[in-house]
């Protein structure tokens, strides 16, 4: 509309008035400050607006008298000088119509921001002839987008804070990064994370804090006024979702040794709760004015982000502390254990040698090697060996206790038949004695060899009839069943004693274990015979089990595979 009120002076007589005053007039009307420029840059004028602006912001050198004539320029500083001059060179030749940009504008007491825009001015024939600058109060826009900046600080704050809960399993490095990335967003000297500890019933501030060494870290205890009153480990439902003290040495109890110690002035305080219990606080401190409530909202939200990401870690740590103890103590009895095997073959090696030097004496009397005995004598010989030979067998068992390989196996070739049969011959004077009856369940059919370690397997059978006899007590009947079933044969021990508990039938194969105490005492044995057929049969690579009513008799199962037998070892 200027360049047309300028160029076109039949409007200008028409309304009787010369087109500069015209122009004048219409520029006057305006709310925005205008200056023009010739093609020297020299000021032609300037409108009422822009006086305004001179007289307010006490720039006396820029009031129209003062102005008009002088090089616009000038009035410029050395970086927005060299900005606007190559702006207005573009603007005189023609190769832009306009442009625009925000400068500091000198004023009482410091720096206004105002938005410049610059547009050439053309006559009738389209020359450039001179340049309109206008200026217009920038400092609400630059409200607006320092908001949006600090807006979109803060989502990147959140965003950052997010992605250190959702990536971040351990505790450490999870409080390494939140108060890392909170200490920075706030622009605070400290954050801290401190939580409740029950066992202690007191507040524990983490380590890493941002701003605080690990040392300090332990050190840093916000006075329970601080906190609301609240700073035990109790929940508090209706606690605020922050706490801000702009001057801390006043705070109350507390505060001012609290603010000496840290050299602080200003505090912000969010408690952490998750599923309604209080976990901790998230703390930002300062030493200037620095947080106002719209910051306590804002890290308010970032407790209420953080708080089950910081249970979960807890928990993390309370389940790894837990795994370590347990396997602390896992390591403890494997080494007892260790031990335990180290002495059972000690003892058992220091055993052998004297009872072989017994067995050897006590032979050598009852074939009268060193003259005939008197028939008492005799029969006392008899019951040192028969006993020597019970212990020897014991000693031999204690040692498997220390486990068995197929390596340690002397493989030869039998049938379970034979091996059984063999071990009811050597059983019935006991069992005679003990009134009970051994029946041998037999198939004919089953006559498939088996590589195994006859003495070994021998001793598998021996121990379960020995077994059955021993806790059958009101005498009966002692089953001993084999069957073939497909590439399996199968060994059943039936008795009708005193039977095993339900709960007791799985542990009856473990080294020492008697099902009840009292058991031992009246039926004695060590609580190592099931044991020791257990590793027998599994280095043969077969299978034992139980099966028992109590108070109505047990069956015990062995199964070995022909073919796996078969593989088990060379032919002795």
């Amino acid at each position: 509309m200027v360049d047309v009120l300028k160029s076109d002076s039949r409007i200008a007589e028409s309304i009787s008035l010369a087109p500069a005053e015209l122009w004048r007039q219409v520029l006057d009307s305006l709310d925005t400050a205008i200056c023009a420029v010739d093609r020297d840059l020299r000021v032609v004028l300037v409108n009422r607006v822009w006086d305004g602006l001179a007289h307010l912001f006490e720039r006396t050198e820029l009031r129209s008298d003062r102005l008009i004539g002088q090089p616009f320029l000038d009035i410029l500083d050395g970086d927005a000088r060299e900005q606007w001059t190559g702006s207005c060179a573009r603007l005189l030749d023609g190769e832009e119509a306009s442009t625009w940009a925000e400068l500091a504008w000198p004023a009482r007491g410091g720096w206004h921001w105002m938005m410049v825009t610059a547009a050439a001015l053309f006559n009738a024939d389209r020359e450039v002839i001179g340049i309109s600058f206008s200026l217009m109060d920038a400092s609400e826009h630059r409200h607006r987008d320092e908001e949006r900046a600090k807006r979109q600080v803060e989502l990147r704050g959140l965003f950052e804070v997010a992605q250190s809960v959702s990536l971040v399993t351990d505790g450490v490095e999870l409080f390494r990064r939140v108060t890392g990335h909170l200490g920075y967003l706030f622009g605070a000297r400290i954050c801290a994370i401190a939580l409740c500890d029950e066992e202690m019933n007191q507040l524990v501030t983490h380590s890493p804090a941002h701003g605080l060494t690990p040392a300090d870290a332990k050190a840093f205890h916000v006075p329970s006024v601080l906190l609301g009153g609240n700073g035990d480990a109790q929940s508090d439902s209706i606690a605020p979702s922050y706490l801000l003290y702009n001057d801390v040495p006043t705070a109350g109890e507390g505060g001012p040794a609290f603010a000496e110690r840290w050299q602080i002035g200003c505090l912000l305080i969010a408690p952490l709760r998750h599923q309604n219990r209080l976990l901790g606080y998230l703390i930002l401190a300062d030493a200037h004015n620095i947080f106002n409530d719209e910051a306590g909202r804002l890290l308010a939200t970032f407790a209420g982000s953080i708080a089950a990401a910081i249970d979960a870690s807890q928990l993390l740590l309370a389940l790894q502390d837990r795994a370590d103890k347990l396997s602390a103590a896992l390591s403890e009895i494997q080494e007892l254990d260790r031990l335990k095997d180290e002495m059972i073959q000690n003892v058992s090696h220091e055993l052998r040698l004297p009872l072989m030097v017994i067995q050897g004496y006590s032979d050598l009397l009852k074939t009268g090697a060193f003259g005939k005995l008197e028939p008492k004598l005799q029969e006392a010989v008899e019951v040192i060996s028969n006993k020597t030979d019970v212990l020897g067998k014991r000693v031999n068992d204690i040692s498997l206790l220390r486990g068995l390989r197929q390596t340690d196996l002397e493989w030869s070739v039998t049938s379970l038949a034979t091996l059984s049969r063999e071990a009811i011959e050597r059983a019935r004077p006991h069992a005679t004695e003990r009134g009970i009856d051994l029946v041998t369940d037999i198939s004919p059919d089953t006559t498939s060899a088996l590589r195994v370690d006859c003495q070994r397997m021998a001793q598998v059978v021996d121990e379960l009839l020995d077994n059955a006899i021993k806790f059958s007590p009101n005498g009966g009947e002692v089953r001993v069943t084999v069957r073939e079933g497909g590439d399996v044969v199968y060994l059943k021990v039936t008795d009708h004693g005193i039977g095993i508990p339900t709960d007791h039938i799985n542990r009856i194969w473990d080294r020492f274990y008697q099902s009840d105490g009292s058991t031992t005492r009246r039926f004695g044995g060590t609580g190592i015979g099931l044991s020791v057929v257990k590793q027998i049969v599994e280095a043969h690579g077969g299978q034992v089990w139980a099966e028992s009513v109590e108070g109505r008799g047990s069956q015990f199962y062995v199964a070995l595979r022909q073919e796996k037998a078969a593989k088990a070892g060379p032919a002795g």
